[in-house]
Order: C-alpha cells, then sequence, then structure tokens
C-alpha cells in the first residue's frame, strides 16, 4: 500500500548523518591523561534518515544524532545537514 507523504510539488525533507568511528590508540598508558585510550579519527559513515514532511520533524532528527545525553553538540564525531527534495511527475 503506498503511502502518501505531500502533496505535488511539496518538499520533502532527509536527515544525512556523517559519524566517525573511534579506533583503539596503539600508545595508550594507563593512567596517562594525556594518552586517550581511544582516537575518533577512524572511517566516517555516512546514514541518511527520512523522509520527513517538515524541515522541523527533520531537524528534530539531526538533533538527536549529533547531541549527547546532556544536550552538548558532540564536536568531531558525529555532524550531519538537512537535505531537501521535490517530487516531479513525467509522462512515461
Amino acid at each position: 500500500m503506498a503511502r502518501r507523504l505531500v502533496s505535488d510539488d511539496q518538499a520533502l525533507f532527509r536527515v544525512v548523518v556523517i559519524r566517525k568511528e573511534r579506533r583503539n590508540n596503539p600508545d595508550w598508558e594507563r593512567g596517562n591523561v594525556a594518552s586517550p585510550r581511544f582516537l575518533w579519527d577512524g572511517p566516517e559513515y555516512t546514514t541518511a534518515y527520512g523522509p520527513y514532511n517538515t524541515v522541523g520533524a527533520a531537524h528534530g532528527q539531526l538533533t538527536h544524532h549529533t547531541t549527547d545525553a546532556y544536550g552538548e553538540p558532540v564536536k568531531g564525531v558525529v555532524s550531519g545537514h538537512i537535505e531537501q527534495a521535490t517530487t516531479t511527475w513525467k509522462r512515461v
């Protein structure tokens, strides 16, 4: 069964989240503050969520993925943006 998201010529939105993976630090020493156990410079992975009818719904999903449990942004580890698309119809 088809689902109706928007009417013709209205915008659709999706969230693109880019996440860096952590890797083990080979120089890690227990108890040494200057030597973190993990480094956040591993490969990047991109995931898209959506579609959403409104930019507000997409922004809420983006905030969910880019903030920590205390509401602070997770800088350098997760980033993202919102993309917009419109529906177009052509005769086939």
